[in-house]
């Protein structure tokens, strides 16, 4: 009886000690840990940008957030996205090479919102693990993972006013459970401008042309993605996406030539341009986890194939004789991509290893007839028409080793081998021409971090091939007497890339970047009387040396401004053409500002200036130009309603250049349209209640095409 008080006592005490711990533990259950994401991170290799450490990209479209990304320009009037300092680059979606380009390219990205893009890699000396192809510069957009079981998607329309009305809609379904998971998604784009393109040769003969356009383009764009978890440790899939693209051109051309002996030419072309685009694009992969320590399979295969099938139907008055030609030009463009892949990671205690094969094959099938108009209907020309077929097979392996020493220090080596077959045939001519190259192509990065200091030094070797178009002896003919045409005499450039980065608390970063571009090819044209040719060929060499610098920050937790700067020196060298080569400097900046104007950040207020001064390059002048956008973002719903109003070239600048051959002055003076009035309204949908990964698929080479 005396133990019942110790006993009664144990009891109360082992009572309070259990309530206290569990409110210690419902306690515990309440912590949130709050991590602010930095803005920007240096790795060895690349860049990275937070989307969401960023107020400017929050509630915007894919390409409006890479805009906000430092060293990245993206160009809507031109339909162009660039790396400062880099002559081409490659967009990729989760490792995945995108194959589009220009305003196909730019139409996918706005399918995109930025609350799904955890952020942005600026890959400006991609390693070896990536294709070799390519002039330098990748740029890698990481989605965030799914987090929805169950059902869930989005719907976006964007409404676009230029000259003339567009609009475009996007929708999106997800489905998932434990191991499968499906996306359907509809993109469905209408939209044209028009253009103004002024382009003059003045040299023994004078050519000055006009050009008023109406460009159109309409696309539909379903796709499907599945995947499936065999098991714990192995994942299956494949992504389907079929594109019906349709495009056009109504021109008005309006040339006056003067020849040598004064006596001065009249043409008057009206130009009907129609084309359809089916694509079809199948990839499919399968990866295996090798054990808990992250070694790991991938496998990979991706087939592409398109159908271009164009019509070009022109009328040409020639004023000194009151004569009119009319032409019709049908052609059709076969390009065929099939590739497959296999990549091994195995990371060791000693460091990480990464190897892996790949082989992809090109196939291209070109056929142009021409036909005049005749009394008696169009009659094929066979001089003028024109078969091509090309072949080209890749072969190639890497091997790359990383390893960090320390917290400080990280480094990362690699070397692709890379072995090329291609061969292309004219059969009206009975021309051909074989090439077969191996090249090896070196990567090295070493960075240093200490406290808020990164310090970086990449090194990287490419080479850029020429595309299916520019290999194509095919005349593209604008007027009965002036066309366009590939060479498929062209050879492959080869790129060296030097860089040195500085980061510092993850807001300025600086890199002073060396380039040597050889061997190095591009469009020229010729005057010859009344025509005016166009053709592809290797002429120069570029040395560039150059000096990135920029600065992100954030003041009074609601502005965010974001000032970059550029400054670079060129040396070129020209063979093979009579041009003078123009040695000088270039220098451009740009001020970006968001401001929220309330308390909750659901209404901003941006303000984004942009100029380039005068600068030349190779043979080229370009005069200064400079870009003036505003608008609003409005977030409503818990973000899950986004409204966006913007004014984009709101000085309507015009593009301005000239082309020095050592003959000839070319002029060039074109407005494409670029003041616009765009709206975007985008919604989504669906509860949130697992995070699943999803695969991303990667087929690099498409872009060529």
């Amino acid at each position: 009886m005396k133990n019942i008080p110790v006993l009664a006592a144990l009891l109360v005490s082992s009572l309070f000690w259990s309530q206290v711990k569990k409110d210690s533990i419902r306690t515990i259950e309440k912590v949130e840990i709050l991590v602010k994401k930095k803005l920007l991170e240096r790795k060895a290799d690349r860049m990275i940008f937070n989307v969401e450490a960023s107020i400017a990209s929050q509630g915007m479209d894919g390409s409006e957030t890479l805009a906000n990304v430092p060293m990245i320009k993206v160009d809507e009037t031109l339909g162009t996205i660039s790396i400062t300092g880099k002559s081409s680059v490659g967009v990729m979606i989760n490792g995945r090479m995108l194959n589009l380009s220009g305003q196909a390219l730019l139409n996918y990205l706005k399918s995109i919102r930025s609350e799904n893009i955890a952020k942005i890699e600026v890959i400006t000396t991609p390693p070896a693990k990536y294709e070799a192809q390519g002039n330098s510069g990748l740029i890698n957009i990481i989605l965030k993972k799914n987090p929805n079981l169950g059902f869930s998607g989005s719907l976006t329309s964007n409404l676009i006013q230029r000259t003339y009305s567009g609009f475009g809609n996007t929708g999106m379904l997800n489905y998932q459970t434990e191991k499968f998971s499906t996306s359907l998604k509809l993109v469905y784009y209408d939209s044209a401008k028009r253009t103004n393109e002024n382009y003059s040769i003045i040299g023994a003969t004078q050519n000055y042309s006009n050009s008023i356009r109406k460009d159109m383009w309409n696309e539909l764009t379903p796709s499907i993605n599945m995947s499936y978890k065999i098991s714990k440790n192995s994942e299956a899939g494949f992504e389907y996406i079929y594109a019906h693209q349709r495009s056009g051109m109504d021109i008005v051309n309006t040339t006056r030539n003067i020849s040598p002996d004064l006596t001065e030419e009249m043409l008057l072309t009206n130009t009907f341009h129609r084309e359809k685009e089916p694509t079809h694009t199948l990839s499919a992969y399968y990866d295996l986890k090798l054990d808990s320590l992250g070694k790991k399979l991938s496998i990979m295969g991706n087939f592409y194939k398109n159908n271009s099938d164009t019509e070009v139907n022109f009328s040409t008055q020639k004023f000194s004789n009151n004569t009119v030609q009319d032409v019709k030009t049908l052609s059709l463009v076969a390009p065929q991509v099939f590739s497959v892949q296999a990549d091994l990671e195995l990371p060791f205690s000693f460091g990480t290893i990464e190897t892996g094969a790949k082989f992809n094959q090109f196939k291209n099938n070109s056929d142009l007839k021409y036909f005049n108009l005749t009394d008696s209907g169009y009659i094929a020309d066979a001089a003028r028409a024109n078969l091509f077929e090309y072949k080209e097979e890749n072969y190639a392996a890497y091997f790359s080793y990383a390893k960090n020493f320390g917290e400080h220090w990280e480094t990362k080596a690699g070397l692709r081998y890379e072995n090329t077959r291609a061969e292309s045939y004219t059969p009206s001519t009975g021309s051909g021409n074989q090439y077969r190259y191996g090249q090896w192509f070196p990567s090295a990065y070493v960075s240093y971090k200490k406290d808020k200091n990164i310090f970086s030094l990449a090194y990287s070797r490419r080479i850029n091939r020429p595309g299916m178009s520019s290999l194509n002896p095919f005349r593209w003919y604008s007027n009965p007497y002036s066309y366009s045409s590939g060479n498929p005499l062209l050879t492959p450039s080869y790129i060296n890339n030097l860089e040195l980065g500085y980061t510092f608390n993850n807001k300025l970063t600086a890199s002073l970047y060396y380039l040597r571009l050889k061997n190095a090819f591009g469009q020229v044209s010729f005057q010859d009387g009344l025509s005016q040719i166009s053709t592809y060929l290797n002429y120069y060499n570029t040395n560039s040396l150059g000096l990135n610098v920029s600065y992100t920050d954030t003041f009074f937790k609601r502005w965010e401004s974001a000032i970059a700067i550029n400054a670079s020196k060129q040396n070129s060298e020209i063979f093979g053409l009579d041009a003078q080569p123009q040695k000088g400097t270039s220098f451009s900046y740009s001020i970006n500002n968001t401001v929220a104007l309330n308390k909750d950040k659901t209404v901003a207020f941006f303000l984004n200036y942009e100029q380039s001064l005068p600068y030349r390059n190779v043979n080229y002048y370009f005069h200064n130009f400079s870009d003036l956008s505003s608008g609003f973002k409005i977030s409503l719903m818990h973000q899950q309603l986004q409204i966006n109003a913007t004014v984009t070239n709101i000085l309507a600048q015009r593009y301005r250049g000239e082309i020095y051959f050592t003959d000839s002055v070319h002029h060039m003076n074109n407005y494409w349209d670029g003041r616009s009035f765009r709206l975007s309204v985008s919604y989504t949908f669906g509860g949130k209640k697992k995070k699943i990964q999803k695969k991303a698929i990667n087929f690099e080479e498409k872009e060529r095409l």
